[in-house]
């Protein structure tokens, strides 16, 4: 009997490191994978709650990125308690009787109102040997933590290593893109004041019109990089024609045209990662028209890309609602109308529409005056 047990003790853990790995590609956030491995890991080995404290080098600080039953982070020093001992050392612990552990440090039983009678921690460990964090088990529901336990534990917290190190990586190679998207749309908005913030303003117009249309996320964010870089081509135009007062002579228009071409030609030197490969197109594609007339491939219809189409109307209304060298705004429902009038010949109709409900949603569908 005793041998059945075990067996199936060991089938059940088997399979829920099996219902982990299968969660780790489809997970979208550090936070999400490691609160199902927490659960997963308290449900096997019966006790009242699971943690996982990730090391912060900049505090030198252990930090809770999972804490059940906690609502509010915990922090504390990377030397105190027996989380930090086990992370200093590298050495797991199995603890029956924790009040009287001298490494045990009270002050978050005391600040948190539970009470730890048992636990099990071990360390996360990268597969180079970098310390990640602790993994941590408390009070078990019946009996006493044991060595079956910690291997266990042991086996969970490698796999919760090598995930939050992937997570980790990819969360910094997003905020270095990120940073450098922003510092792009930046340098080209610095170039003329009274211009400036429209990039960001036509980036929430499509970013809402591209919900309104229920597209996934992924195309919300490459519809996102692409609208705040759609006019970074304007980089390659002299400030004499940039910033012209008065209207544009038709060679001077054929120069302002010609920075779809120089955002292309940059913007495909920039090497997207697989979800985000359109959004050179999709920027490059703002000046596109539904009927042909657009520039700078004349594309008609369906060859104009959603995103493209989404920024087009986007990027019209706002230029038509904000200040110009060579005119006055116009009033928000004046602009609305020049854009309904468009649809199904310039502009995508249901792209049209779309983008008036997001208005109405705003209040700014009737807005009497100019004003964002």
């Amino acid at each position: 009997m005793a041998g059945q047990a075990a067996d199936a003790d060991a089938h059940r853990r088997n399979a829920v490191i099996l219902r982990i790995l299968r969660s780790i590609g489809s997970a979208r956030s550090i936070r999400q994978l490691i609160t199902l491995l927490a659960r997963e890991t308290r449900i096997v080995l019966s006790c009242q709650r699971a943690s996982v404290f990730l090391y912060d080098p900049d505090e030198e600080e252990l930090w809770s990125l999972v804490a059940e039953g906690e609502s509010d982070e915990i922090r504390f020093p990377v030397d105190t308690g027996i989380a930090g001992h086990v992370f200093e050392t590298g050495q797991p612990l199995v603890i029956g009787d924790v009040p009287s552990d001298p490494r045990f440090n009270p002050e978050i039983d005391a600040r948190t109102g539970f009470t730890t009678r048992q636990l099990i921690t071990a360390p996360i460990i990268g597969p180079g040997g970098e310390k990640v964090g602790v993994f941590q088990l408390v009070n078990r529901l019946e009996g006493d933590f044991d060595a079956g336990d910690l291997e266990f534990l042991e086996a969970i917290a490698g796999e919760a290593a090598v995930t939050i190190q992937n997570f980790q990586m990819l969360e910094s190679r997003r905020r270095m893109f990120e940073g450098l998207v922003n510092a792009l749309a930046e340098s080209i908005e610095s170039r003329d004041p009274l211009t400036a913030g429209h990039s960001y303003q036509v980036m929430l117009y499509s970013v809402e019109a591209a919900r309104e249309l229920g597209l996934d996320s992924r195309q919300i964010e490459t519809i996102r990089y692409a609208a705040l870089l759609h006019d970074y081509g304007k980089i390659g135009i002299p400030d004499s024609i940039l910033k012209k007062d008065g209207a544009l002579s038709g060679d001077e228009r054929a120069i302002i045209r010609t920075h779809v071409e120089h955002t292309e030609k940059i913007l495909s030197r920039i090497e997207f990662e697989r979800g985000l490969r359109d959004v050179p197109r999709f920027a490059v594609e703002h000046h596109e028209r539904l009927n042909g007339s657009g520039y700078p491939r004349g594309l008609a219809g369906e060859d104009i890309s959603l995103g493209g189409r989404i920024i087009a109307v986007a990027d019209v209304f706002e230029s038509l609602t904000s200040q110009r060298h060579y005119r006055s705004p116009m009033p928000f429902p004046e602009a609305l109308a020049v854009i309904r009038e468009g649809a199904g010949d310039l502009f995508d109709r249901e792209v049209v529409e779309a983008f008036v409900r997001v208005l109405s949603r705003l209040g700014l569908a009737e807005k009497p005056e100019h004003g964002a």
